[in-house]
C-alpha cells in the first residue's frame, strides 16, 4: 500500500526533530563557542539554569551597617538602614525558524535525499541562532529596558552618554558622574553602586596614552578588591596594545577560557585576557568582571524545537528552534568603560 502524504509528512517531521535532538548539543556547544565573548562566559560557569518563573530576580546587597566606637556609658545610635533591595529582569526569547513546503518534501523524497534535506535546514537554523547571540550580545542600548533581544553588554555598561539613563534591573541608575581618581569617572549621585567606573580619554593620543589609561581604570576597578578578568577591545585599539606589549606579553594559549584553542588570539594585561571584537563600539573597551556576569536560562526552554505547523491556506509547514534566557550582573560597579572620543 502506497504511502499516503500526511503520512510521509509525519514522517518528515520525525526525522527533522530527531536529527536536531541529535545534534543539540554538539550545536549548542559550537554556538556559544563560536565567539570570544560567548566563548568566556561559556567556559567561565556563567550559565544559570531557572526554570520557569515571571521574571528572573536577584537581592542586591548595597548598604552595611556602620559600626561605632565606644566606651563605657556610650549609647550606640539607633538605625535600621536600608541594605537591600532587588533586580529584576524579564525574560528574552531568540528562536529561528526552519520552514518547508509539500514540494520541497516531494522533490526530497527517496532515502538519499532526506538526509542531506534535512540536515541542511537543521545547519542553517543552528548558523542564523549562532549570528542572532553575536547580534545581541552587542546591541546597542535600549532605554527602559525594552526590546525584545537579551540584554546587551552596551546596556549592562552603556557608553558614557548613557550612563546615568533609565534603569537596570528596574533600578535606576546613578545620577551623575564625578572624576575623582586619576580621570576615572565614579558615580557620585543617586544610586552611585549601581553604577560602572569610566575613563574617557583623547581620541588624538590612544596610541600613546592607551597602556596608562588601562592602568588607571583597572586600578580604580581592582581597588584591592576583586579584580576584573576580561578586557574587549576594537580590533584597532588591539593593535595598539599588541604594539604596547610585544615586549612584555605575548599571544598565548589560555587553557582557562580555552580562548586560543577555538582560534581566537589572546593577549595579556596584568595576568587578564584582552581579546577583541568587531562588534565592539569603535575606540572602546570593556573592563569586565566574569564572576559578576550571569546568563540565566530555562532549561526546559533551551535550545528546543517547536512542533510542525501548517500554514493556513498554504502548503508550508514552520517549526522553531527556540531559546529563553537573558544575561545580567549583580554588581554593575565591578565592570567598566575606556572610551575615547
Amino acid at each position: 500500500m502506497a504511502t499516503t502524504l500526511p503520512q510521509y509528512t509525519r514522517t518528515l517531521d520525525d526525522d527533522f526533530v530527531n536529527t536536531w535532538y541529535e545534534i543539540r548539543d554538539e550545536a549548542i556547544d559550537n554556538i556559544l563557542n563560536a565567539t570570544p565573548v560567548w566563548n568566556v562566559l561559556f567556559n567561565a560557569g556563567s550559565f544559570t539554569e531557572q526554570v520557569g518563573g515571571e521574571i528572573i530576580t536577584r537581592t542586591i546587597r548595597y548598604g552595611e551597617i556602620t559600626p561605632e566606637q565606644v566606651q563605657k556609658g556610650h549609647v550606640m545610635t539607633p538605625s535600621e538602614p536600608k541594605l537591600e533591595t532587588m533586580a529584576h529582569w524579564d525574560w528574552r526569547y531568540i528562536a529561528s525558524n526552519i520552514q518547508r513546503s509539500v514540494f520541497t518534501d516531494q522533490k526530497n523524497a527517496g532515502p538519499s535525499k532526506i538526509k542531506d534535506y534535512v540536515g541542511g535546514r537543521i545547519t542553517a537554523a543552528r548558523d542564523g541562532l549562532e549570528q542572532k547571540y553575536e547580534t545581541d550580545l552587542w546591541a546597542d542600548f535600549t532605554s527602559g529596558e525594552g526590546g525584545a533581544g537579551i540584554a546587551s553588554l552596551n546596556d549592562m555598561v552603556p557608553l558614557v552618554t548613557n550612563r546615568t539613563s533609565s534603569t537596570y534591573g528596574k533600578i535606576a541608575r546613578p545620577s551623575s558622574y564625578t572624576d575623582i581618581t586619576d580621570g576615572v569617572d565614579t558615580p557620585d549621585g543617586g544610586n552611585t553602586w549601581w553604577g560602572s567606573k569610566y575613563y574617557e580619554g583623547v581620541q588624538a593620543t590612544v596610541d600613546i596614552d592607551l597602556l596608562s589609561d588601562m592602568k588607571k581604570l583597572y586600578n580604580a576597578l581592582h581597588n584591592n578588591q576583586d579584580a576584573i578578568n576580561l578586557i574587549i577591545m576594537d580590533q584597532t585599539m588591539f593593535e595598539f596594545y599588541e604594539d604596547f606589549a610585544i615586549d612584555i606579553s605575548q599571544i598565548i594559549k589560555d587553557e582557562t577560557t580555552r580562548l586560543a584553542d577555538m582560534g581566537f588570539e589572546v593577549l595579556r594585561f596584568k595576568g587578564k585576557p584582552v581579546i577583541w571584537s568587531s562588534n565592539i563600539t569603535d575606540q572602546n573597551a570593556l573592563f569586565l568582571n566574569t564572576d559578576w556576569i550571569e546568563v540565566v536560562y530555562d532549561p526546559q526552554l533551551w535550545f528546543d524545537m517547536t512542533d510542525w505547523k501548517p500554514q493556513a491556506f498554504e502548503f508550508d509547514r514552520a517549526a522553531q528552534i527556540v531559546c529563553a534566557a537573558n544575561m545580567i550582573s549583580t554588581q554593575l560597579r565591578r565592570h567598566g568603560r575606556l572610551e575615547y572620543s
